[in-house]
């Protein structure tokens, strides 16, 4: 399997975005068919008035669908956030039932990594939906997903950072929120996905290095969202042409709970099997 590369992460706000997206508490997962619009649907605008990027990203959270003690959180972070920031669109060919499990579940991933030897980063579920993550460099953090449906994934995280970079501790909020859809390419599921950042930084953190390093650590978010996504796909590439492979792959993920870890064995197994159809419809 390809080892990506993965870059040291200098304070909470590059590992915040380093892992994306990946699971945590207060969730409110919607089945597939939620009704929600797609994601062009959801970013046109009228000609009377262009939103920012970020208005857009503002607008794609259901409010009422969350919780009062998720709806809390967020507001907290986006009305004083110190940061916005988008990444480019990333695409991947990935089942997407596969692609959803590995979103909610991203110490399936983490684990992986670790396997292969590319990455300190650890991650411990706490709570259903509650992840503990500590990324060996000093920073230490809890991520929620708080809403969650087919096609946009809403994660609530916090954390601090005391290290060899900003040797004082150094506290942050982060709301990620990712926005996916599904295509069909010559017959083969496609992912495409962006994900948007809102940076909030505590009153103890050394802004003006912060502020100096900004430029940097964003470029890392962008990069490893473009590498983690790249990541999935060759997962997804490994279930295509060897199931049983990543089957016994799955089995020494020690990290994972053992219902996460049967369920991706499932979901391996269902596309396989959906990828052997294709491919046999195609023959003929």
């Amino acid at each position: 399997m390809p080892k990506p590369p993965f870059l040291r992460r200098f304070t909470t706000i590059p590992l915040l975005g380093i892992c994306l997206l990946w699971s945590g508490g207060l969730i409110a997962l919607e089945p597939p068919d939620s009704g929600r619009q797609s994601s062009a649907s959801n970013t046109e605008i009228s000609p009377a008035k262009k939103l920012s990027a970020r208005e857009q990203s503002e607008a794609l959270i259901p409010w009422e669908k969350l919780t009062d003690q998720a709806q809390e959180k967020l507001q907290g972070v986006l009305s004083n956030s110190s940061v916005f920031h988008r990444s480019p669109v990333e695409q991947l060919q990935c089942d997407q039932e596969v692609y959803l499990h590995l979103i909610r579940y991203p110490e399936l991933v983490v684990n992986m990594w670790e396997l292969m030897g590319v990455s300190k980063l650890r991650m411990a579920r706490e709570q259903d939906f509650v992840l503990i993550i500590d990324d060996g460099y000093g920073t230490n953090s809890q991520m929620e997903l708080v809403y969650g449906n087919s096609n946009l994934h809403i994660f609530y995280a916090e954390g601090s950072y005391k290290g060899s970079v900003i040797t004082t501790e150094s506290k942050g909020r982060v709301v990620l929120i990712l926005e996916s859809e599904k295509t069909v390419k010559d017959g083969k599921p496609v992912i495409s996905h962006r994900l948007d950042m809102f940076i909030q930084f505590d009153n103890s953190t050394n802004r003006l290095l912060v502020k100096t390093l900004q430029g940097l650590f964003l470029k890392m978010v962008d990069i490893n969202f473009a590498e983690t996504s790249k990541f999935i796909g060759q997962i997804d590439e490994i279930i295509r042409e060897n199931p049983d492979g990543m089957k016994r792959l799955t089995d020494r993920l020690t990290r994972v709970q053992t219902p996460i870890r049967k369920k991706f064995t499932t979901l391996v197994d269902h596309a396989n099997a959906e990828y052997v159809r294709i491919a046999t419809t195609e023959d003929k």
